[in-house]
């Protein structure tokens, strides 16, 4: 159901504590799809990479793609997946993408502190393309990914509101694009220096 509504979806925002599938190097996402499914056979792991990475192409698309804008909690940065190598290169891969007209990345460093004194968790908003008359063709979602139990989709409209509320929050504390790609390239190099 996500899958259906990632690709019909006109943008995204998401809060994250881990690399974006949206965002990730095939190594990353290798690595990280290998952690969570351990008991998974080897074909389904490789389906779920190469879905994982087809949807990437929402991203650079040429009609219509999808405007992401991402507030990446600073802890992803140090949250080894893989080796130092893979880490640097996944680093260096979110400093491209977030050169794309149509990506924000923001890091949310540690120093920030709890938006609203809550632990909240990753989200994504999701909202739709409007229809020909301007209207909205579908209102907009809060997904929460649930694994290893089940997803959560939040669809009443004061609820989806807060989450909007909250990613405005999180934002304001977020470091500027141009500090997080300076953030990026630093730990890049550090992760660079322990290989």
């Amino acid at each position: 159901m996500y899958l259906d509504l990632e690709s019909a979806a006109q943008q995204m925002i998401c809060y994250n504590e881990h690399i974006p599938g949206l965002l990730q190097t095939d190594d990353y996402a290798e690595a990280m799809i290998g952690a969570c499914h351990v008991k998974v056979p080897e074909e389904e792991l490789e389906q779920r990479l190469e879905l994982r990475l087809k949807r990437q192409s929402l991203l650079t698309r040429k009609r219509l793609p999808l405007t992401l804008d991402v507030l990446l909690h600073e802890s992803a940065l140090y949250r080894l997946v893989g080796d130092a190598e893979l880490m640097a290169a996944q680093l260096r891969h979110l400093d491209k993408f977030a050169t794309l007209p149509n990506v924000s990345l923001r890091i949310h460093p540690y120093r920030a502190g709890l938006t609203w004194g809550i632990l909240h968790g990753p989200f994504v908003i999701l909202s739709f393309r409007p229809d020909s008359r301007g209207g909205s063709t579908e209102p907009s979602i809060v997904y929460r990914e649930g694994a290893p139990s089940s997803d959560i989709y939040i669809e009443k409209p004061d609820e989806v509101d807060r989450y909007t509320e909250l990613s405005a929050a999180i934002r304001a504390m977020a470091l500027t694009e141009t500090e997080t790609r300076d953030l990026l390239r630093q730990v890049a190099k550090e992760y660079d220096h322990e290989h």
